[in-house]
């Protein structure tokens, strides 16, 4: 009992504060000194000390409590001031506690020391651009203000890999510890499997006795009397992003230990801080590149969609796919047979005999055969040993047809090895897809053209030869007519009624070839003249349509309404006009007939349906397409004389104009024919 008494005794007279706290942080015991420090209201140790919270010691004792390993280090409580805490993990859970008010004179040399490092380590993460030039700046203030031999700092480059970024002191070219694979034993050092383990258990690891300590055996310790070793896991909440070590002649004492935490800290904020940097700076990049990239493609899109000749073409598709390939030379090969000794192509970048065959024909021959081909490192390929010595690296897109056959091969060299990754395979590949269909419609174009052209000919041959055949057709049919005549003039007097009424049927049929011939030549020309392109006042057609038939005078003309201003070809449209006018007047002979012409709304295409309206005899229903067929009449031409081949030409006409025609009619009802015809939107009704 006395013995406790004097135990009890002596813990209230220490000058500095000791405590117990459990593992859940509840105060089990606390000397005066300790209750003076950090209060004695409260059950835990965060309620007897709130702003204990807000200081280096809040994460120092929680780690020390989680991992039972012992803490040593210094911060400013605000109360109080400056204080150390020593923490000691107790055999059965929790810690022992012991902090002491520091005073000025002891933690002058300390504090000044910690606080030049951390400003350099904080200007040198600041200031410097990349990552690896701070971190080489941060070693090299670690050794000179800690006295270190060595400082090395690793980043985690992934979950499982380490890769030394930065070091400072003693030279060390050890292969062995660039790159550490963490969670996997390998056969490299002891020393640096430390190291991976340090960053995969997230916990520091330090010595004060380096000789003896297994991790380190290598000669080098020795040779350069290394006593101490501290590695800390560089950590942002539970994630390692590196791990530093540092290697001194001298041991490590409370006072570089307490500063160790906050170095370790700023190193590991700035690692972060600088990766989230430096991704932005990749993002913005990125996002500039593909700028970039569009606007070309962009200009590409444009310029191939204009460009009609395979030859500029393929100049412009090779130019601007070596710009997104970023590439020093750039070729286009194409070809009708797709054999490589009958390739053409156009370059970028490049003399031709740098492609000369067939040192480039290895290359090609997979490609056209619709394989991409890329090379990282030339020289080391035996392959392509052949090709120019410059070049360090290849890449070969095939170029596919709509049809999927492969119509050519784009291919880029650059001097620099890996110059081409997927992702500018793949933009290339999509450049030969946008490539291949210009092509084809280049091709088609060409095609088209030649087509055309033939057609023309053909048109011309035909007009010819309608010319000749109605010429030489109707020569004889004029001699006809002139004998009947002169038969006629000669024995008038003596012919009987049977003779003469056989002559007018012969003077009727070959009037009635001539104008068959006639409407032939007329049908086979109908859609080709169409130079007279133009508006159109439809009113005023119409009236001069009507002026050319010479109506009689039992039939008048109304134009109604105001009409659209049409456009097109003003001679088409009056064979139109002429011809269902004509209809009207033909079919309806010996009396009163009233024809108007007019419009009304349409539901089609055009905005309006142009009507030529009879009050005539009608059409039965059904033969309101037989009447369209060529050489179609509904009465004997030998009561009514006709070719049967207008409503032909009214049909051909309107549909060479993107439009249609078609009647409405009944027996007795008179008829109303009706068709589309391209109007000026922006132009005004005119009135008849």
């Amino acid at each position: 009992m006395d013995r406790a008494i004097d135990v009890e005794t002596i813990l209230r007279l220490l000058p500095h504060g000791v405590l117990v706290v459990a593992d859940d942080w509840r105060v089990t015991y606390a000397n005066p000194e300790a209750s003076r420090i950090l209060g004695d209201g409260g059950t835990t140790l965060w309620e007897r000390c709130p702003e204990l919270e807000h200081t280096a010691f809040a994460s120092g004792l929680r780690y020390a409590m989680s991992d039972h390993t012992e803490l040593l280090t210094e911060s400013a409580l605000p109360s109080v001031g400056w204080c150390q805490l020593r923490a000691r993990p107790m055999p059965l859970g929790g810690l022992l506690i012991s902090i002491r008010q520091v005073h000025a004179h002891t933690m002058e040399a300390g504090q000044a020391k910690q606080a030049l490092l951390m400003g350099e380590i904080g200007d040198a993460l600041t200031r410097e651009e990349s990552l690896p030039a701070a971190l080489r700046r941060c070693a090299e203030a670690i050794v000179r203000n800690l006295g270190a031999a060595l400082a090395r700092i690793w980043i985690a480059r992934d979950r499982d890999e380490l890769e030394l970024c930065a070091q400072a002191g003693i030279e060390r070219n050890d292969d062995s510890q660039r790159r550490l694979r963490v969670g996997l034993i390998e056969e490299r050092s002891p020393e640096g499997d430390k190291i991976a383990a340090i960053a995969e258990d997230g916990s520091p690891f330090l010595t004060n006795d380096v000789a003896t300590d297994p991790t380190f055996k290598g000669s080098w310790t020795r040779r350069e009397r290394i006593v101490a070793f501290s590695g800390y896991p560089l950590r942002i909440e539970d994630r390692v992003v590196g791990v530093m070590a540092m290697y001194s002649r001298q041991p490590i004492d409370h006072d570089l230990l307490n500063s160790l935490p906050s170095i370790v800290d700023a190193l590991a904020l700035g690692i972060e801080r600088k990766g989230a940097d430096a991704g932005r700076r990749r993002a913005e990049d990125s996002l500039r590149t593909q700028a970039g990239n569009l606007e070309v493609l962009h200009e590409l899109g444009n310029q191939l969609a204009a460009e009609l000749d395979p030859g500029a073409l393929h100049q412009q598709v090779i130019d601007a796919a070596t710009r997104l390939a970023n590439a020093d030379l750039g070729g286009f090969f194409y070809s009708v047979s797709m054999k490589v000794s009958d390739m053409r192509y156009v370059l970028n970048g490049e003399p031709r005999e740098a492609f000369a065959f067939p040192r480039i024909g290895t290359l090609l021959s997979p490609t056209l055969s619709g394989h991409r081909v890329r090379i990282d490192d030339v020289a080391a390929d035996p392959t392509f040993a052949s090709l120019p010595g410059s070049l360090g690296s290849l890449l070969a897109v095939p170029v596919v047809g709509r049809n999927g056959r492969v119509v050519g091969g784009l291919l880029f060299g650059s001097t620099r090895r890996a110059a081409f990754g997927e992702g500018t395979e793949r933009l290339i590949t999509n450049v030969a897809a946008t490539a291949a269909i210009a092509m084809d419609n280049a091709r088609l174009f060409e095609e088209a053209h030649a087509l055309i052209a033939e057609l023309e000919k053909s048109n011309r041959e035909l007009d010819q030869f309608a010319y000749v055949a109605s010429h030489d057709l109707k020569a004889p049919l004029r001699g006809i007519a002139n004998l009947a005549q002169w038969i006629e003039e000669d024995i008038g007097d003596k012919m009987s009624g049977e003779t003469r009424e056989h002559l007018r049927l012969l003077q009727g049929r070959v009037s009635r070839l001539e104008n068959l011939i006639g409407g032939i030549l007329a049908y086979s020309r109908a859609t080709r003249n169409r130079g007279d392109q133009g508006p159109i006042d439809v009113a005023v057609l119409a009236a001069e349509t009507w002026e050319l038939i010479s109506p009689p005078e039992t039939a008048s003309l109304v134009i109604s309404k105001p009409l659209p201003t049409a456009v097109g070809s003003r001679t088409q449209l009056q064979q139109v006009l002429m011809n269902l006018i004509g209809n009207a007047l033909k079919y309806n002979p010996n009396r009163e007939l009233r024809i108007e012409v007019g419009v009304r709304p349409a539901a089609e295409k055009f905005p309006y349906e142009f009507f030529v309206r009879d009050d005539g005899i009608g059409i039965a229903p059904e033969f309101h397409d037989k009447i369209w067929g060529l050489f179609q009449t509904l009465e004997r031409r030998d009561k009514l004389e006709s070719t049967g081949i207008g409503l032909s030409i009214v049909r051909k006409i309107v549909e060479a104009q993107g439009g249609r025609a078609w009647v409405e009619s009944g027996i007795n009802l008179g008829a109303t024919f009706l068709f589309t015809w391209p109007t000026d939107p922006d132009g005004d009704l005119t009135h008849g």
